[in-house]
């Protein structure tokens, strides 16, 4: 994890514990920059993930304010959120699990390929696997990840978190992403993954993830419950 990472996710967490709701602003950059041991360039980045989060905002000449929370900040993802999953183990009492539902490699098809952009002809891993929150299978992701550029990739490390193996262990970086939102009609699979109840629809991001050059090394699409799982984009009005 990066460091701008870690100190996300350790002021995220005292944000929602209220450890600054006397003031209701965070520390200064030169507070943070001595607490952390890091450079300001380092505390802006992550001061801005939780401004892209919703939880503060910066105000010239007063500093970072934070939001009061509401219901919606205790559970989400940030579209466009890397970190996937981790993401929610920062926040107060959830549990979070993975399980590995699938894991092969293929060649793409031309079938495949329509549908993933990769070449047909290229090796790639499939990966399925469930998100468990709370003891509630949430949702589910259908990941290909191309074997020329996410080499050795294995069920073990798919189970744990394929972009800390990425970041620690291989030579490029994560740079960007497309994602598209929509709603589907909820399938046969979606019904045996999920714990649907009543719901007869899903929710479904698909993201396509691109190296520091360029290139697209991943295809995602997560299938979730509508109405427990929320992706939430945060704007900040220009004064």
């Amino acid at each position: 994890m990066n460091k701008f990472e870690t100190i996300y996710t350790v002021l995220k967490a005292e944000i929602i514990e209220g450890i600054y709701n006397d003031t209701m602003i965070l520390p200064t950059e030169m507070s943070l920059t001595e607490r952390f041991g890091t450079s300001r360039n380092t505390i802006r980045r992550a001061i801005q993930v939780l401004n892209d989060e919703g939880l503060v905002y910066s105000v010239k000449g007063r500093g970072v304010v934070i939001l009061e929370s509401t219901k919606i900040d205790q559970m989400f993802f940030r579209v466009g959120n890397f970190q996937g999953l981790k993401a929610l183990s920062s926040v107060k009492n959830v549990e979070t699990q993975t399980r590995v539902n699938r894991f092969e490699e293929l060649t793409v098809s031309e079938t495949l390929s329509a549908i993933i952009s990769f070449p047909v002809g290229e090796r790639v891993y499939h990966v399925e696997r469930v998100r468990v929150i709370n003891g509630k299978a949430m949702m589910y992701d259908s990941s290909y990840f191309k074997k020329s550029i996410v080499i050795d990739l294995t069920a073990e490390i798919a189970e744990q978190s394929i972009y800390d193996y990425i970041e620690q262990q291989l030579d490029f970086k994560i740079a960007a992403s497309k994602t598209v939102l929509k709603t589907e009609t909820a399938t046969t699979n979606d019904f045996e993954l999920l714990d649907l109840g009543n719901n007869n629809c899903v929710g479904e991001l698909e993201n396509v993830v691109y190296t520091d050059k360029g290139k697209l090394f991943e295809h995602t699409k997560i299938r979730y419950i509508p109405n427990e799982y929320a992706l939430v984009a945060f704007e900040q009005r220009k004064c």
